[in-house]
């Protein structure tokens, strides 16, 4: 009950922020930052806790049940699908959660321009997400350029 997109390209990494239970639905933190990185979790809340404990190497690993996260680094983009091994996500665009392929169709018909409309179209139609949708960028970035949009934009006309 989550949606959120990554682009390793433009540094970025964009949630919603609905978080529920079988009875109730709230506004939560999806997102923590650890060493440089943006970690962006769905499924269930606890795992996501005791998932960065163990990356701060506070606890043992996690057991994900149904969890997936995605770790934003200067040095790509890492998906944990159900398990403590990363994974690196070789087009450095993901998404997850029960909005995520919707996330990634919306961002293709955006032209790969803007994460954050392609998960604000998906709030509108998926039952587990919600706003307000929010986003957090690297603090260092350096993989491309400054004009990495306009760099896009020329690869794909």
């Amino acid at each position: 009950m989550t949606t959120i997109l990554a682009d390793w390209h433009l540094g970025v990494l964009v949630a919603d922020s609905s978080v529920s239970d079988d009875d109730r639905v709230w506004s939560g933190r999806k997102t923590y930052r650890h060493r440089g990185a943006i970690y962006g979790f769905s499924g269930d809340v606890a795992e996501a806790i005791q998932f960065m404990q163990w990356i701060k190497g506070r606890g043992k690993p996690p057991k994900f049940a149904g969890s997936d996260c995605l770790k934003l680094a200067p040095e790509g983009l890492f998906h944990f699908n159900c398990s403590t091994v990363a994974q690196q996500v070789s087009s450095g665009i993901e998404a997850i959660g029960s909005g995520g392929k919707a996330a990634i169709c919306a961002y293709e018909a955006l032209g790969r321009t803007d994460p954050t409309l392609a998960v604000r179209i998906v709030c509108k139609h998926d039952a587990g997400s919600r706003g307000p949708v929010r986003v957090y960028r690297l603090a260092h970035h350096s993989c491309l350029p400054a004009n990495a949009m306009a760099l896009r934009l020329q690869r794909s006309a």
